[in-house]
Formats: C-alpha cells, sequence, structure tokens
C-alpha cells in the first residue's frame, strides 16, 4: 500500500509540475507553415538549428525524467537484486539520451560549418 502511495504521490506532483506548460505553449499563429519562406542557404541553416534546438531541450527533459525514474527505482528496490539492476540499466540510457542531446544540439553546426565552406 505505502508503494501505490508513494508512486501516486510521484505522479501527482509530476502533474502538478508540467501543467502549466500548456500554458506557454500558446502562440499568436504568426508562425505557421505558409508564411514560412525559404530564399537562401541561411534560411535552411537556420531551420536546422531550429530543429536541433527542439531535439535538444526534448531529449534533455526526458533525460531528466529518466533521471529520477531510476533513482525512484534504486531507492524503493531495498535488497531486491532485480530493481537495483533495472535502475542501473535506467541510469545507463539516460547516459545514452544525454549523448544523444549533444550529438542533436551539435549536428546543426556541423552541417553549418560543412555548407557554408
Amino acid at each position: 500500500m505505502k508503494k501505490y502511495f508513494i508512486t501516486f504521490s510521484f505522479l501527482t506532483l509530476l502533474i502538478i509540475t508540467t501543467s502549466g506548460l500548456v500554458v506557454l505553449a500558446q502562440t499568436d499563429n504568426s508562425n505557421n507553415i505558409s508564411s514560412i519562406k525559404i530564399s537562401s542557404i541561411d534560411d535552411i541553416l537556420r531551420i536546422i538549428q531550429n530543429i536541433s534546438q527542439w531535439m535538444y531541450r526534448i531529449i534533455l527533459v526526458l533525460v531528466v525524467i529518466f533521471v529520477l525514474l531510476a533513482a525512484f527505482t534504486f531507492l524503493t528496490a531495498g535488497e531486491k537484486t532485480e530493481n537495483v539492476k533495472k535502475a542501473k540499466h535506467q541510469l545507463t540510457y539516460a547516459v545514452i539520451a544525454i549523448i544523444v542531446a549533444i550529438l542533436a544540439f551539435s549536428i546543426s553546426t556541423i552541417v553549418q560549418n560543412i555548407l557554408t565552406k
């Protein structure tokens, strides 16, 4: 029963803290797809850079969730070696996600250097 209470509390806290993000996602609709004009290579590079920055942010949010989930699993593992191994695997996946985030962020710079030379 205590485990369900902790899980429910964690999920409730997660929902409460992220529910305000929906309001921040509102826009003025001035940046719709039909208004994007690509006239030079700089516009393409800007689009690639924007996409990579969004990927970087999304992956970092997922990394934080993975690390919190691994910490929660590790703290609730007790003496169960299976859960400790599961937490270690989750941390490994979080490190892999950090590497992917760094690559996603740096790929725009690499493409920009290749195309502008």
